[in-house]
């Protein structure tokens, strides 16, 4: 079972969610608040799996709450539930390292595979952000980092959430493989954890907001 908490200062919207998420078998809402200091003391509390945090908070701010939580050591992820569409934002966002960036006219079905996708250790990135946000650089860009066409896409992919399966799937090649190409890309690129690939390959210009 999932365990999560949610922030979120307008009351109707909060409500609408939590009657939503209490429909998935698999996940549990621990609690919720609309400010930042009520969030805090309900995950240091719960310590839930995943925190949902819009980024404007009364009292404080996702960011000031994510970076709260990495302080005290916690080990609750933080997914951001944000209107907040713009470059500078979402940039902050994966290079602080949230675990995941959702927007909130995005499906709910989205959030699920978000929360799913964040406790299993991995990251995601709202669909909608990602055609417009994230494009693959030039090829002579990536020549310094011996990077294979298909390793090139792979990891764009694997920047954009989306887990082995549904790379395979996406690219008509098996599982194993995908498997394969992201042990060559974390080699060639000296990381050796998905998360640390989808910052750095951001901070290094691989992938370009």
């Amino acid at each position: 079972m999932i365990k999560i908490v949610l922030c979120d200062d307008h009351v109707i919207f909060r409500q609408g969610l939590l009657k939503l998420l209490q429909t998935a078998e698999d996940i549990t809402v621990a609690g919720e608040s609309g400010e930042g200091h009520g969030i805090l003391s309900l995950i240091e509390k719960e310590k839930p799996d995943v925190a949902i945090l819009d980024i404007s908070i009364p009292g404080s701010n996702g960011f000031e709450i994510m970076n709260e939580i990495q302080g005290k050591g916690l080990k609750t992820k933080v997914i951001f539930l944000t209107m907040h569409n713009d470059q500078p934002t979402v940039k902050t966002a994966i290079q602080s390292d949230a675990s995941g960036y959702v927007l909130k006219d995005d499906a709910f079905e989205d959030l699920l595979y978000a929360i799913r996708a964040v406790a299993s250790g991995g990251k995601f990135i709202s669909p909608s952000l990602s055609a417009e946000f994230f494009k693959t650089k030039s090829t002579t860009e990536f020549k310094n980092h011996n990077l294979t066409e298909r390793e090139r896409e792979i990891l764009r992919l694997i920047a954009l959430g989306l887990t082995n399966k549904k790379i395979a799937v996406k690219l008509y090649i098996s599982v194993k493989t995908v498997e394969t190409h992201r042990t060559n890309i974390l080699q060639k690129l000296n990381i050796h954890s998905t998360a640390d690939l989808v910052r750095n390959a951001i901070k290094m210009g691989l992938l370009e907001p």
